[in-house]
């Protein structure tokens, strides 16, 4: 069961990082991450974010 997780995780590990470094845009890493959900089917995919937000959106000042 956790094989698809691990194997789901490790390709968008491997995806972020080429976005990171311009190998591939961010819509095209938006398009592969949708591809490889259907390969992986990964248990846990309904808790992923797939906009790339963290927290809940509150802006804090610089103290």
């Amino acid at each position: 069961m956790f094989e698809n997780e691990v194997n789901y995780r490790l390709a968008k590990w491997v995806l972020l990082n080429m976005a990171h470094e311009g190998v591939i845009s961010d819509e095209e890493m938006r398009l592969a991450l949708i591809n490889i959900v259907g390969v992986y089917e990964p248990p846990f995919f309904e808790l992923e974010d797939l906009e790339g937000t963290i927290g809940d959106g509150v802006i804090v000042d610089g103290r």
